[in-house]
């Protein structure tokens, strides 16, 4: 989860499901619980900027949440789970842990720092 104006994020969940409307009805009901104004779905892409094989996964989840009624934004994402394996070792998590916390953390991150920001107001 995170805010757009102070750009903070934080890990919310993990959970594991069997398929993409089970995936897509979780997030919907823990947007709904939370009161997020849209998901952002990480689109793995290839060092060049081409798409990736899991590409099309991360699309049709896309396209799953729209139909719900769900705002998407797709965020190009490269090398996010090794940067989140980085972040576990600096943190002294165990290697055995799961990083999908900290990949979905640093997407984020990626898409609130490529946000337009607001002009600055002059008086």
């Amino acid at each position: 989860m995170g805010d757009d104006e102070t750009c903070i994020v934080s890990p919310h969940a993990v959970v594991k499901t069997h398929g993409t409307a089970a995936a897509a009805e979780l997030i919907v009901d823990a947007v709904r619980r939370v009161g997020a104004d849209r998901v952002v779905v990480g689109v793995p892409t290839r060092a060049d900027g081409t798409l990736g094989p899991a590409a099309r996964r991360s699309e049709v989840l896309a396209q799953s949440l729209r139909e719900l009624g769900i705002e998407v934004a797709l965020q190009p994402e490269y090398l996010s789970t090794n940067e989140a394996r980085r972040r576990a070792r600096s943190i002294g998590r165990p290697q055995t842990r799961p990083v999908d916390d900290l990949a979905a953390q640093i997407i984020l991150e990626d898409y609130l720092a490529a946000l337009p920001s607001d002009p600055p107001v002059e008086d």
